[in-house]
């Protein structure tokens, strides 16, 4: 069984108007909410591609309630930690300019809380489930959270994927995750370093999964590709030339399909995770993949060995 955690979950609202003007009163065309959190997309972008998780995640007040009722519209199983202050709603404004993101501060989380987290994971995940763990965290609980959770995790024999950045990143790779996807940023500011090329990014990868014991870094790397590294094989794929309407929610699609797909094999699980990454940009918004977009694109996805 496939869970997904997500501790700072959030509403993207976004807001398009035609431009912003200083002073004046700014017409809104439209107003589109998302349920957000990378967990809670990786568990919706399973949902899309046929296959099944449960989404847990600290969800609160109105807005909390919101998520749980667009979550039950898409058919996404979840099992929410109901805590005692309001989900934090993003405003995000979309103009004929570009996009302007106004990430908003959440609240503290009480102590109870996050230990309900852990009950509820030893609960109901059993020993060869999966759960990937993503995203940051909720104001005020140390990046060593990651580091616990993931460690306990591993302990009751269960495989662990972890997408996080900074502190959170090298917190949860002490607990000693099975899989971390970082982006081409996050990999750089984990290993204090600029990469260039291709090459570089696969000996830095090799060096991370020694170093961490890890068995996979699924690495996206924007226009430039994405990377499947592990001691076995080094896997690239090159982007698609494809409509870019957002790439917001690009990478939780690429991860959530090489989740799903990853029983059929690693190379044909990476082809499905570039399928549904590059279908993920062709949607508005904080939309993810579709699965005929993802089907469509698949025998497109040119994979080679590095």
């Amino acid at each position: 069984m496939i869970f997904t955690l997500t501790m700072n979950p959030c509403l993207d609202r976004y807001l398009y108007v035609d431009k912003l003007v200083v002073d004046d009163t700014i017409r809104v065309k439209k107003v589109v909410d998302y349920p957000a959190g990378k967990g809670i997309d990786v568990s919706r972008v399973i949902k899309e591609l046929g296959g099944v998780s449960v989404a847990i995640s600290l969800l609160g007040g109105e807005t909390g309630r919101k998520i749980e009722e667009m979550l039950d519209k898409e058919g996404v199983i979840y099992s929410t930690i109901r805590v005692d202050v309001e989900t934090r709603t993003n405003i995000i404004l979309e103009t004929s300019e570009g996009q302007y993101r106004f990430s908003m501060p959440g609240r503290k989380v009480s102590k109870k809380k996050l230990q309900s987290v852990l009950e509820i994971l030893n609960a109901i995940v059993r020993k060869d489930d999966i759960v990937v763990i993503s995203g940051s965290l909720p104001k005020g609980v140390s990046p060593d959270f990651y580091t616990g959770i993931i460690f306990t995790l591993k302990q009751w024999g269960v495989y662990v994927y972890f997408d996080a950045d900074g502190e959170k990143l090298r917190a949860g790779l002490l607990g000693n995750p099975d899989v971390i996807k970082p982006n081409e940023h996050e990999i750089q500011r984990l290993i204090e370093k600029e990469i260039r090329t291709l090459k570089e990014y696969k000996e830095e990868g090799l060096k991370l999964l020694e170093k961490y014991n890890l068995k996979e870094i699924l690495l996206t790397l924007g226009s430039k590709g994405s990377m499947l590294i592990s001691h076995e094989s080094c896997y690239y794929a090159k982007p698609l030339n494809v409509k870019v309407k957002s790439a917001v929610g690009a990478g939780d699609s690429f991860l959530a399909a090489y989740v799903l797909k990853s029983e059929i094999g690693k190379e044909e699980a990476f082809r499905w995770a570039n399928a549904a990454g590059n279908a993920a940009v062709m949607t508005p918004g904080t939309e993810l993949c579709k699965k005929d977009d993802v089907l469509r694109l698949l025998s497109m996805i040119e994979v080679s060995e590095i």
